[in-house]
């Protein structure tokens, strides 16, 4: 009895081994569920926000939840998931230059009264970026993101001065480009 159960752990140990590797994700298509699945908890969590005390409620959970929210995404896919824009609330969403660059040409299609696309840019390293547009597409942001004299109410640009002194990300309007959502696939080891 012995020998055939050892033979038994031998073979399932080999046939373990003989399984394929996953293949690497394919980030034009798991991208944009990553960003979905991000969007939906920040969305939920905001909606909540504003259910319980207005717009300026919703900001402090933005200043602490979105952040948490992207790091939690990113883990759970094992990637890194970042929003940006070249009028940032939050300094640490400034985009860098090639983010700008890529911004430049979202606004450029949006211009053209064209859809901006997803964009996908592999690295020198080996890992690959999906950069794919914001654009203001909800009258729910407004209350945050428009017109400081229509949209955001007084009681929310209090809060937004207080929370984000240097805010630069208001004064949108619906269609409008906000930013871009930048998920980076590490490279395949």
């Amino acid at each position: 009895m012995k020998p055939i159960l050892l033979l038994g752990l031998a073979a399932s140990t080999c046939f373990a081994q003989a399984q394929p590797t996953p293949a690497k994700p394919d980030p034009a298509k798991a991208g944009p569920e990553i960003i979905a699945e991000a969007f939906g908890k920040l969305t939920a969590a905001l909606t909540e926000a504003i259910a319980k005390g207005g717009p300026e409620n919703a900001l402090e959970v933005c200043f602490e939840r979105a952040p948490e929210i992207a790091a939690e995404v990113g883990e759970t896919h094992g990637i890194t998931l970042r929003r940006a824009t070249t009028k940032p609330r939050n300094p640490k969403n400034a985009a860098d230059d090639r983010e700008k660059r890529i911004l430049a040409a979202f606004g450029m299609a949006l211009d053209q009264k064209q859809p901006p696309k997803p964009l996908t840019v592999t690295n020198p390293d080996g890992s690959a970026v999906l950069f794919a547009p914001i654009v203001i597409a909800n009258p729910l942001c407004l209350q945050c993101h428009g017109n400081t004299e229509d949209d955001i109410a007084p009681l929310t640009l209090t809060a937004i001065s207080k929370l984000y002194p240097d805010d630069k990300a208001t004064n949108y309007q619906l269609g409008d480009l906000r930013g871009l959502w930048s998920v980076t696939f590490p490279a395949e080891k």
